[in-house]
Parts: structure tokens; sequence; C-alpha cells
């Protein structure tokens, strides 16, 4: 068995891993470079996405939700794309916080000269930061450099509950809906359709108010935006809330000038996380 396991991962690495991040990147800037605006540019990769076999369970149209709370941003998409479900499994048995990347995520916007920008996260940073133990083999074949970002933290933010799944699931989404200010547009159960149906779930979600004037100050923050929580169960039925530390977000896209504000999102997350958690009530 164990003289299996490296061919196991060269074959997760070399159908997924390697096509996205080198010659099918290559290919979508091309296409990104060609669009005459973001929309045009966003269709054509959902279109070519969805051609490589990636479900598109999401598009978040950050500029109109800027206008929905009367700021302005200039034309800003995320396209979320979905990898094929046994690809998505084999990841995550690696390593369940990769759920919290998973989707992927492609941003596409307009920069302040008028050219559209596609922005992806590279397959290194996800290698290294979920510490999926691919190794240099991953590395080489998607022509990524370990330790890109630094020796900084993985950026991770990891709650224990002292709730079930399901009820950790339902209070974390029972916190976020009773704040007027927030949406939740995809709950994504990573589990669905398996015997064992408990996840990891994803819960992505925002607040226009908040998340605009972070890319008003640097639009490549948009790839991590919404914000996400990942419920998942670890050995034992340990069960665990992830979400991405807002610093972190904010030092990888060269964010400044936005201390206060990045302190309120920090906080408000950390509450959301607390709710779900049942370690603080919420009244």
């Amino acid at each position: 068995m164990r003289a299996t396991i490296p061919l196991y991962l060269m074959i997760v690495v070399i159908l997924f891993v390697a096509p996205v991040a080198t010659a099918e990147s290559a290919n979508l800037q091309a296409m990104v470079g060609q669009a005459n605006n973001v929309d045009e540019a966003v269709q054509l990769v959902s279109d070519r996405l969805a051609r490589q076999g990636f479900e598109i369970p999401l598009v978040v149209n950050h500029a109109a939700a800027a206008a929905s709370v009367d700021l302005e941003l200039r034309p800003t998409q995320v396209i979320f794309a979905r990898p094929s479900k046994y690809l998505e499994r084999s990841l995550l048995r690696r390593g369940a916080t990769i759920g919290i990347d998973l989707p992927m995520k492609y941003l596409i916007f307009e920069d302040e000269n008028g050219a559209i920008q596609l922005h992806s996260n590279p397959v290194g940073y996800l290698i290294d930061r979920h510490d999926l133990g691919i190794g240099d083999f991953g590395l080489y074949v998607t022509g990524v450099l370990a330790g890109q970002f630094g020796d900084s933290a993985d950026g991770l933010v990891t709650v224990a509950s002292q709730r079930s799944f399901d009820a950790t699931v339902q209070a974390l989404q029972d916190a976020i809906s009773a704040e007027a200010a927030f949406r939740i547009p995809l709950v994504l159960n990573y589990g669905e359709g398996r015997r064992r149906n408990n996840g990891p779930v994803l819960i992505v979600f925002g607040n226009p108010m908040a998340g605009t004037p972070l890319m008003q100050g640097t639009q490549e923050i948009g790839l991590d935006l919404p914000q996400k929580f990942l419920v998942w169960e670890g050995r034992g039925g340990t069960v665990s809330i992830t979400y991405n530390d807002p610093l972190f977000v904010a030092k990888r896209a060269n964010l400044v000038g936005q201390d206060a504000r990045l302190s309120a999102i920090v906080n408000a997350l950390a509450g959301f996380a607390a709710a779900g958690a049942g370690t603080i009530s919420v009244e």
C-alpha cells in the first residue's frame, strides 16, 4: 500500500494541479487580455473552466455589491470554480483545511489604467499553506517554488467547537444572518452525496460596507473576499471552524492604511466563530 502513495499523489497533481497552474492559467490570462470588459472576461473564463470540468457555483460581482450600499468600485468580480468531486475529495483527504481555498477563485478586475486583470492563487501557495505533503514533484510540475510567500504563518485561524458538526454549521449561519449588513451567497457541503455526510462545509458570506473600502485600497484583495468559514471534523470527531486571518490577507495584497477597519473585521470574524463554536451566547 505504501508504495502506491507517491503514484497516487502524482496522478492528483498531474490531472488537477499542474494543468490549472501552468498551461491553463496562461490560456486564461490571454483570454482575459482580449476581453472588452470585465463582464465579457468573466463569461469567457467561466465557459472555459466549465469545459475543463469545473463547476461554477458562484460568481460574486464586487462592484455591484458596492453599488448596493452606495459605494464605488471599479469593475471587479470573482469566480468560484469547483473541480471534479473525485479530485476535490482527494485534496480534502490530504488536508481538510484546503476546503477554505476550494472552490478555486479567479479574480477579474479592471485596473486604474483600464486594463483587464486576472488573479488566482498559485498552486505552490495552496500546497504550502495547507501542508498537503505533495512534495518536490508537485512543485516541479507546477513550476511554482515553495515558500514564495516567505516564511510567514499560513494565515488560517482555527477555533475548536463545543457543538456537534451540524449544530456548528447552523449556529454560524444564524449568527451571520442575525446581522442585517451581512449576506450568505453560498453554503457548500463538500460531503454532500456521500454516505458519511459530515462536510467539510464552506460558508461564504460578506458585508460590502466592510469589504468595498479594502478593495478600493487594492483590488487584489477581492480574491479573498467574500469572507469564508470552513466547518470540518477531525480525527476522533473533533469539530473545528477555520477562517482566513484578515491581517494575513491584507499583507498578501499589500493593503495599507486600513488598520482600524481590519481590526473591526478581525473582531467580527472572531465573534461569529465564537458564536458558532458555542463559546459565547448570542442574544
